[in-house]
């Protein structure tokens, strides 16, 4: 589905073409954003001295490998942050693939061929066929991805999607969060959502980074009255997360829809809320 309501970008950022836009959010961090796509949806290229790492390729509406290939010439990796269609579009456009490892994604694996899981991918919500890939290289938990005087920690971040993992650069205190957090409502009412979870996540990011680190989702506002522009949260916004989810799991409701702060809302299902019910 594309939105083709014209879209201002915010000051500093440009258009690639009429679907793709671009912001430098540091030296060698390129956001890649689809602003024009109803989730409006962002994806992250960090270049090293060596080669060069793709967080997300979108939903695949348009050919985000062209935007790529006109950025960098290093050898690519790309890292999918989870499998729900909005991120995987464009996997089968590249080679190099690497995906955390994690016993639900092993198990998608079928002679050398990552097979489609309807409650990971939710194609049938847009009608997007999976993008058959095979997996070059498998990342364990807590390992470091080296570009070349770069390096970027794997960690594993459930609660939107159980399979789903953010990228930590240390050096530059940048956690690349995807569906973690973003300006916005926060989805724990898909299939696989835990709150539970959830809260494990927000609380290990605490403990994992410092209070002036960037933290970067995959959607942007909406609506952005400055202009579009990649989705930059704070600690702060994680630390109202936190605080949350902690007290509807004190409180023991399940309401659908629970104010964070007033840029993140959280709908949930009654299924996210099970493993608190249970427990």
């Amino acid at each position: 589905m594309e939105n083709n309501l014209p879209e201002v970008l915010a000051e500093g950022l440009r258009w690639f073409d009429d679907w793709f836009a671009l912001e430098d959010i540091a030296f060698g961090v390129t956001a890649i954003g689809e602003p024009r796509y109803h989730y409006r949806n962002w994806n992250y290229l960090i270049e090293g001295k060596d080669s060069a790492l793709l967080f997300d390729t979108g939903p695949g509406l348009r050919d985000i490998a062209l935007v790529v290939a006109s950025l960098t010439k290093k050898p690519l990796i790309v890292v999918p942050s989870h499998l729900h269609f909005d991120h995987v579009g464009n996997l089968h456009k590249f080679s190099s693939i690497a995906m955390a490892d994690l016993p639900l994604l092993r198990a998608l694996d079928q002679n050398g061929v990552i097979q489609e899981n309807a409650d990971l991918f939710l194609g049938d919500w847009e009608n997007l066929k999976w993008p058959h890939f095979s997996v070059s290289r498998w990342l364990a938990i807590g390992s470091k991805i080296d570009l070349g005087g770069r390096t970027l920690e794997v960690l594993h971040t459930p609660g939107h999607s159980p399979d789903s993992v953010t990228l930590y650069l240390k050096p530059d205190n940048i956690l690349l969060v995807a569906d973690f957090i973003y300006p916005g409502a926060l989805y724990a009412q898909v299939p696989g959502s835990n709150l539970a979870d959830y809260l494990t996540s927000a609380e290990a990011l605490l403990a994992h980074c410092p209070m002036f680190c960037r933290l970067f989702g995959a959607h942007g506002a909406d609506p952005a009255p400055q202009g579009q522009r990649a989705p930059e949260m704070k600690v702060a916004d994680v630390v109202d997360l936190q605080r949350a989810l902690t007290r509807l799991k004190k409180e023991g409701g399940q309401p659908e829809n629970t104010v964070i702060n007033d840029r993140v809302s959280l709908l949930a299902s009654k299924a996210a809320f099970a493993p608190w019910q249970s427990s």
